[in-house]
C-alpha cells in the first residue's frame, strides 16, 4: 500500500505543544475505552472499542513522532530555515 508523506516544519515550542496535546488525547481515549465496559450491547461495545482503539493508535503514533522531533531539536539535530 502506497502512502503519501509530506514534510511539516515546526519549531520546538509547536512540536512540544502538539506532542502534549496528543499525549492528553491518548489519556482521554484510555478513559473512554474504560467507559465502554458499561455499554450493555456487546456489538455496540465492540464497535466502540474498535473505533476508540484506532483513534488511540493514531494519537500514540503522533506523540511518538513528535517526541522524536523534540529530542532532535533538543540535541541540535535539525536544519535551520530562513524565517519570513
Amino acid at each position: 500500500m502506497k502512502v503519501a508523506h509530506v514534510a511539516v516544519y515546526l519549531d520546538a515550542v509547536q512540536a512540544q505543544k502538539i506532542r502534549d496535546d496528543a499525549q492528553d488525547a491518548v489519556l482521554a481515549l484510555d478513559e473512554d475505552i474504560e467507559i465502554t465496559t458499561q455499554i450493555a450491547d456487546l456489538n455496540a461495545r465492540r464497535l466502540a472499542r474498535e473505533a476508540l482503539d484506532a483513534k488511540r493508535d493514531i494519537y500514540i503514533e503522533i506523540a511518538d513522532k513528535l517526541q522524536d522531533a523534540c529530542e532532535k531539536l533538543n540535541c541540535s539535530e535539525y536544519d535551520l530555515l530562513e524565517s519570513d
